[in-house]
């Protein structure tokens, strides 16, 4: 019976010993296991500013547009979904370049509303408003009047594009 009961104790030490131990790993394997995933759901590099920065620029005319459609043809079920882009580059006061307009589909997932590489700044809007949007900026500056692109960037990574049409 006291032999028994040894093993019996002996058994317990060792279940709670193991416990103890693995739960010592899983705390630490937890968060190295969060930190992994934290890292994993960025689907894209954050684009932060230091401080926030906000430009008012005078849009004189659009460009010519170009259509673009696209696809990856890969033979999976996402090969039937296709990417709609129409852009503009803006012309702006001052004889400023680098400024696009690019009106995106509804299949397509935009990263940024503001995105700027070098000297190059495409401004993105859903296709849904293209043909209001477009008709007031050629309406407005038809009959002489202002339209202006205010853009924001925020340290909290905001970017904001604003049109204001006088």
């Amino acid at each position: 019976m006291m032999v028994h009961a040894n093993k019996i104790s002996g058994t317990l030490l060792v279940s709670v010993l193991v416990q103890l131990l693995s739960f010592g790993y899983s705390q630490a394997q937890q968060t190295a296991d969060m930190l992994g995933r934290q890292q994993e759901s960025l689907l894209f590099k954050a684009a932060r500013v230091a401080s926030p920065q906000q430009e008012v620029y005078e849009v004189v005319g659009l460009g010519l547009p170009s259509f673009t459609v696209s696809n990856i043809a890969d033979g999976s079920f996402e090969s039937y979904v296709h990417s709609l882009r129409v852009t503009y580059p803006l012309q702006l006061g001052g004889g400023r370049t680098g400024f696009q307009l690019i009106f995106y589909g509804l299949n397509d997932k935009i990263q940024y509303a503001v995105a700027q590489e070098g000297n190059s700044t495409s401004i993105y809007m859903p296709y849904a408003l293209h043909d209001n949007l477009k008709g007031k900026i050629e309406q407005t500056l038809s009959a002489r009047r202002k339209v202006q692109l205010k853009i924001n960037l925020l340290p909290s990574g905001l970017r904001e594009a604003s049109w204001i049409i006088h």
